[in-house]
């Protein structure tokens, strides 16, 4: 049994024409438990009025999901225009991750328009497309921000509710940590696993001496609390349970499947929001050939979940947003915001990488999980982590690394570092992740990838037409403000002296990216110009602020300004983005959100009730939902 599932992962991640494997297990209603856990049909159509429905089942739509339907007296509608492939193998697995970037069938494939900041090239954004969203194709590095993030939001957008210590308790309510930390700033018995990486590759952990060798700041050995600052280097926390993926479609939307009053719709394109004058009164849908609508109940709400692009988007087909862009693409305009789609921020990023010395091929995990110059998967890895949920599989590649002070710095770091033991396949670190499956041999290496954390560029959203089925155009801004391109630029030589530190002595090669003959200021900016790429951090598009703030979209409740019924719970409701990654921040507002639209005062720290699960030997406790379409690996 073993054997045969080795093999088939092998294909898989080997990228094989046509293969199709086994279906994963399945969660079925238990027997024996209490009467909600009766299956929910999926595959049927709105039908009557919904308490609340949540258009987008993402990482955000997923939390409020669960949390809107725990007590059985609210009717809840998610709508999904992604598929339920949250528990594919290649999802499941962190290493994965490899094969979902610009995979049609995980990822929406965004391209940012062209800019000239850029050289005149788009960006390459990945936006999950599936149940769980992004938090099934990111990285998983879990990184908040500091405090400080937090309370700026309060202090410079007078949003009261939202600073650092009205944060913290969310952010640990979705905690379940690994890691034996603080309890003042992490939570335990949450839906969101958070761990170490059960893996650490010897050039990992040479990069962590050579940081100290170059007095690198400091060992931090929790970026998370926010009583010794992020500051420093050292490992990443990551959003694993036991060697697997923990997204929020697996620890949030699952345990509810079972509830009578959720009903889940996948491959659900909602057209746009319809109106009663200007209270929501539910949403048009375009569901595979077949045009339905569904209804709220009197008093009910449309939660908008879609992320930093898509909930703009749909804002905007609705008649939400600036009125001359509406009337320019014939959109009727129900409330004029200037601030639907504007404000959008990412953190954007630069490679240096390196190859090893001839003596040390093999160490890097690119060499490990693939047969010796080939482009096959190695069983081995596969076995080991289908028997223990350990080894070079539960890496994304990127858990080492750190956040420091460059000149161009405030109160707080400006540039997160990556480490990652490999060598980059392009000086686009995006195009690194994608392109590495197309190539075999591909030579031992390091790379630091510098980011700009706490960017102050900013970007936008528009629409390319009225159909939603066409994507929205999207403007990075990136490098629109030179403190990011400074950043990054310092980023860039703080990655070459790490890694011409002693430390490095055994290992290092030549200089693959930039190149050892780009030295100065202007060469490196060029350098950066040309190969700048995202960390997938979208968010602002439509942030938080008061009724007195005309670029606001939404107030401290996260309801759209100028409507009723209608409000926004996603990563574009933040108003400026925090200095970590931005999952956990996410996960952190859709918390909130619900005990806000729930209208609890007081956080109750709860896991999700899960039906039960039966096994069929998958060598994991990771199981599937009942009625989920086919999860067979691509």
């Amino acid at each position: 049994m073993i054997g045969n599932r080795v093999l088939c992962l092998v294909l898989a991640l080997s990228g094989a024409s046509g293969f199709s494997a086994p279906k994963t297990a399945t969660v079925t209603a238990s027997r024996t438990g209490r009467a909600a856990a009766k299956t929910v049909p999926r595959m049927g159509g709105p039908s009557g009025e919904y308490d609340y429905i949540i258009v987008g089942g993402g990482t955000a739509g997923c939390v409020l999901a669960n949390r809107l339907t725990e007590d059985g007296t609210k009717r809840v509608l998610v709508l999904e225009a992604g598929s339920a492939s949250y528990m594919n193998k290649l999802i499941r697995i962190p290493a994965g991750v490899l094969r979902t970037f610009k995979n049609p069938k995980f990822d929406w494939i965004y391209d940012s328009e062209k800019s000239a900041e850029c050289h005149d090239r788009s960006i390459y954004l990945c936006r999950g497309k599936l149940l769980g969203g992004s938090s099934c194709t990111n990285v998983l590095l879990y990184n908040r921000g500091d405090k400080s993030d937090y309370d700026g939001w309060a202090a410079d957008y007078n949003l009261k509710s939202w600073s650092g210590d009205q944060c913290l308790p969310y952010f640990k309510k979705a905690e379940d940590d690994y890691r034996g930390n603080s309890p003042e700033f992490h939570g335990q018995g949450g839906p969101i696993a958070v761990s170490d990486v059960r893996y650490q590759n010897p050039l990992s952990k040479t990069f962590l001496s050579a940081c100290a060798e170059a007095g690198a700041s400091r060992f931090n050995s929790d970026f998370n609390d926010w009583s010794i600052g992020q500051e420093g280097y050292g490992r990443f926390s990551v959003m694993e349970r036991k060697g697997e993926r923990s997204s929020s479609a697996k620890e949030y939307l699952e345990p509810a499947m079972g509830r009578k009053n959720l009903q889940i719709i996948q491959n659900a394109q909602v057209g746009k929001i319809t109106f009663d004058g200007k209270t929501a009164s539910g949403v048009d849908i375009q569901w595979g050939n077949k045009a339905v609508s569904a209804s709220l109940a009197a008093g009910g709400e449309v939660l908008l979940s879609g992320g930093a692009i898509n909930s703009p988007q749909t804002l905007m087909l609705s008649g939400v947003g600036p009125a001359e862009h509406l009337q320019q693409h014939g959109i009727e305009v129900v409330k004029d915001l200037k601030g639907v789609g504007e404000n959008l921020q990412d953190h954007p990023a630069a490679v240096v990488s390196f190859e090893c010395t001839p003596e040390h091929k093999g160490i890097s995990p690119t060499s490990i999980i693939r047969i010796g110059g080939t482009g096959l998967t190695n069983p081995l890895p596969i076995a080991k982590w289908l028997t223990q949920k350990s080894g070079v599989l539960t890496s994304t590649g990127c858990d080492h690394g750190g956040f420091f002070k460059t000149s161009a710095a405030g109160d707080s770091p400006d540039l997160q570092m990556r480490f990652l033991a490999a060598k980059a396949v392009s000086p686009d670190g995006m195009g690194s992740f994608t392109n590495f499956r197309k190539t075999a041999g591909h030579a031992d290496g390091f790379s630091f990838q510098s980011i700009a954390a706490r960017a102050h560029s900013r970007g936008s959203v528009k629409l390319a037409s009225t159909n939603p089925a066409d994507k929205a155009k999207v403007e990075t801004g990136y490098l629109r403000d030179e403190r990011d391109l400074e950043t990054i630029r310092e980023g860039l030589k703080l990655g070459r002296k790490i890694a011409a530190s002693p430390a490095f002595d055994q290992y290092r090669g030549q200089e693959v990216y930039p190149g050892a003959h780009v030295q100065s200021d202007a060469d490196l900016d060029a350098y950066i110009r040309g190969s700048i790429h995202t960390s997938n951090a979208l968010v602002g598009t439509c942030r938080m602020g008061v009724s007195s703030d005309s670029d606001a979209v939404v107030d401290e409740e996260l309801k759209v300004h100028g409507v009723s019924g209608l409000r926004v719970v996603d990563a574009s409701v933040m108003p400026r983005i925090p200095g970590g990654q931005t999952g956990s921040s996410t996960f952190m507002v859709a918390e909130k959100a619900a005990d806000m639209i729930l209208g609890n005062e007081n956080v109750v720290l709860s896991v999700p009730k899960a039906v039960s699960v039966s096994s069929n030997n998958d060598g994991g406790d990771s199981k599937a939902p009942a009625n989920t379409p086919d999860l067979a690996l691509p």
